[in-house]
């Protein structure tokens, strides 16, 4: 009997695309055979995102869009799985009968024996596939590792500690055996990832392991080693020191404060007021002069006063900021957060986002005119399709997905596709809005 073709579709963060890499992993081992091309799949899988309403949207509009290739396609068995069938499911079984298979997000390792049952109606063959291999879905050159699942911070407006449980952090032996084996498939950046990063550990030891951990995966000499979503009031002085001591650790800090008024930081269930998040970004300034620090904002919370957004906006202008998201508050059921009074006009937000979003492009140009005439190391990513005749990379500096680039200048024809993955030296020659240019050196 031929193998089943799965296409598998993930929507939302770095975190769900993690899990669809174990959910393929078990797959292939199964004996599936995954295509990239929809058309020619026997069985469509897509891992929904239901963290904010747009992506909600956006999971709810991609599912109808596949389900069409039950008709126009071979698909016979449309699977929706992730955070919003695992908050809504009841909901979707309900309203969206194209969906013939729905699965929450501890359910992955069943897929293969789910899918078979559903196909054929009994299991075809006997199954057991733990999800202990992954099918990596990122360039080969970069990948993510998520360390821990769940949130224990309650902050109002997410609803991840509903969707996901509490914090469940996996063995420090278990990350350091994936992460060498990722080493030696040619991975050359490591990112860990989490819904907060700096918690890793606390449900085994009580305390941070991510200095520990660093510290191991240091030692299996990664060209970059990073790690996002951490929260401010994890950065300690010894996961500082590890970042700083650790040769392959980037100087790269995403640190999503959210906030700076007292009391719009109190309603969301933060920690650190303004003073405190001033006192850390200059301690971490001690540790890493150099850092790019990334944060995450937000506008519109409940209750924002123009006062606290004025806050937030002079605070922005004197923070080291050097790159930044912002997100429009969104009313997420089930959130503390959604029942609050005094909920802000859509207009009001749309106007304070644009205008953070001013402050913070200037901020970021700042930092960005100082790399001018720097000399880095970067990772060659592929050929510009924007820009002939350039290539794009990224250094220490930039996140994958997130950031800027850098566009490095292949005018003399120096660097070809046989260097994509490589690590190499330039020197930056000017920016370009969010992005900066560069010239190969020798």
């Amino acid at each position: 009997m031929d193998a089943i073709k799965i296409y598998f579709d993930t929507m939302g963060c770095a975190k769900n695309l993690a899990d669809s890499e174990y959910a393929l992993g078990g797959l292939v081992s199964a004996g599936f055979l995954i295509v990239e091309d929809p058309f020619e799949a026997d069985v469509i899988v897509v891992n929904t995102c239901g963290f904010i309403n747009d992506a909600k949207q956006e999971s709810i509009e991609r599912i109808l869009e596949l389900a069409a290739l039950k008709e126009g396609g071979r698909c016979r068995l449309l699977v929706a799985t992730g955070c919003l069938t695992q908050r809504y499911g009841a909901d979707l079984a309900a309203e969206m009968p194209e969906i013939d298979l729905l699965l929450g997000v501890n359910d992955y390792a069943e897929l293969p024996s789910l899918i078979q049952h559903k196909l054929w109606g009994q299991t075809h063959k006997k199954l057991a596939v733990p999800i202990c291999e992954r099918v990596q879905l990122t360039p080969p050159y970069t990948a993510y590792l998520k360390i821990a699942e769940g949130c224990d911070n309650h902050c109002t407006f997410c609803a991840i500690p509903k969707i996901r449980g509490r914090l469940i952090s996996r063995p420090c032996d278990e990350l350091v055996a994936e992460a060498a084996e990722m080493r030696r498939a040619g991975v050359k950046e490591l990112v860990l990832i989490a819904q907060d990063t700096t918690a890793y550990g606390q449900d085994l030891a009580g305390r941070s392991l991510l200095p520990d951990l660093l510290r191991e995966l240091d030692k299996l000499n990664f060209a970059m080693l990073r790690f996002l979503y951490a929260y401010p009031e994890g950065l300690s002085d010894d996961l500082l020191a590890a970042v700083r001591d650790c040769k392959s650790c980037c100087h790269y800090l995403d640190i999503p404060i959210q906030h700076v008024s007292s009391a719009v930081i109190k309603r969301m269930n933060r920690k650190l007021n303004r003073t405190e998040i001033e006192a850390l970004f200059k301690k971490i300034r001690t540790y890493l002069p150099d850092a790019a620090i990334r944060t995450t904002l937000m506008v519109g919370f409940p209750g924002e006063t123009d006062a606290d957004f004025a806050e937030l906006l002079d605070f922005v202008a004197g923070a080291d900021i050097d790159w930044a998201g912002v997100f429009r508050y969104s009313q997420e059921d089930d959130t503390p957060a959604a029942t609050m009074p005094d909920q802000i006009e859509e207009y009001v937000k749309a106007r304070r986002y644009n205008q953070l979003m001013a402050q913070l492009a200037d901020a970021g140009a700042v930092w960005r005119e100082r790399l001018v005439g720097q000399k880095l190391t970067v990772l060659l990513e592929q050929p510009s399709v924007d820009f002939p005749g350039f290539f794009e990379a990224r250094s220490q500096y930039h996140a994958p997905e997130v950031d800027g680039l850098i566009y490095v200048d292949n005018v003399h024809g120096t660097l070809s596709e046989r260097h994509i993955g490589s690590i190499i030296n330039v020197e930056i020659t000017e920016q370009a809005a969010y992005d900066l240019i560069a010239r190969p050196l020798k």
